[in-house]
């Protein structure tokens, strides 16, 4: 079963952070089937831009994610499948009827993990927990 990561998830294994372990552990026994969307690609720069802003992390850590980013992609461990438009209506309809408070980013992981067929989500977002669940996706949480 393809299991989608959205940014929460992915950045656990390029950034040092409480859950980047269970991630890790997560991805040595599903090396198959980790679907990533284009999204990812630029939120994952907006974490680190943010990181170095805060001083939390320095341009080496920053440049050393990125080069491990593009290895692991290089290397097939994230499977980046096209970004659907259909996923902009999907969004629309999950924010509109789901019931549950979901950030616009985090319904485009959710449309776009529906879209792409992934049968599961990962994430480290409570929010998006709650609604991948709704709408009846298995849940692969990394919470803090």
């Amino acid at each position: 079963m393809a299991t989608y990561f959205d940014t929460s998830a992915l950045a656990k294994r390029y950034i040092a952070d409480q859950g980047s372990n269970a991630v890790d552990a997560f991805l040595a026994q599903h090396l198959e089937d980790c679907v990533i969307s284009p999204l990812v690609v630029a939120e994952f720069e907006s974490i680190l831009q943010r990181l170095l802003r805060q001083g939390l992390i320095d341009t080496d850590y920053a440049a050393q994610s990125r080069s491990q980013f593009a290895a692991d992609l290089a290397g097939a461990l994230w499977a980046m499948l096209p970004f659907q438009v259909a996923s902009f209506g999907r969004a629309t309809g999950l924010l509109r009827d789901l019931g549950t408070p979901l950030a616009t980013l985090d319904a485009l992981h959710l449309a776009c993990a529906i879209e792409m067929n992934c049968g599961a989500l990962a994430t480290s977002d409570r929010q998006l927990v709650r609604a991948a669940e709704a709408s009846g996706l298995l849940v692969h949480s990394f919470v803090k």
